[in-house]
């Protein structure tokens, strides 16, 4: 499971669901009017890709290789948010993201890593 999700003083911040919209809309194969029903995508690499979406949050469950992680870099660097994962450190876009997180641990775990497809899907991956 893979999060997106903007922190400030700890707390999650409403995401911007226009500009969510807005960078999704190339790529969106289905969604309903306010993107909280079964927002599905196709990248132009031929994957499919269902998101859920809610005021807090974009969440992915099944993240395949390619253009996705493009379209996931923009879409986390146009919001100023970050990405956490079940099993890994948050991912930041800047370090300045890093007072935001909730605790301690988080905040010293996190990650900043270059807000491109490759460099984002390396580190998900474990490369």
């Amino acid at each position: 499971m893979l999060f997106v999700l903007r922190y400030r003083n700890g707390e999650p911040e409403p995401l911007d669901l226009e500009l969510v919209r807005q960078v999704l809309a190339p790529y969106t194969v289905e969604a309903d009017e306010d993107l909280t029903e079964g927002v599905r995508i196709r990248t132009s690499d031929g994957h499919e890709v269902e998101l859920d979406i809610n005021e807090v949050c974009v969440a992915v469950s099944r993240f395949p290789p390619g253009q996705f992680f493009e379209i996931l870099a923009r879409l986390v660097d146009e919001l100023g948010a970050g990405v956490t994962l079940a099993d890994r450190p948050a991912v930041l876009r800047a370090e300045d993201d890093r007072p935001h997180l909730p605790d301690e641990p988080w905040r010293d775990e996190a990650v900043v890593v270059e807000m491109t497809g490759p460099a984002l899907e390396d580190f998900v991956n474990g490369s």
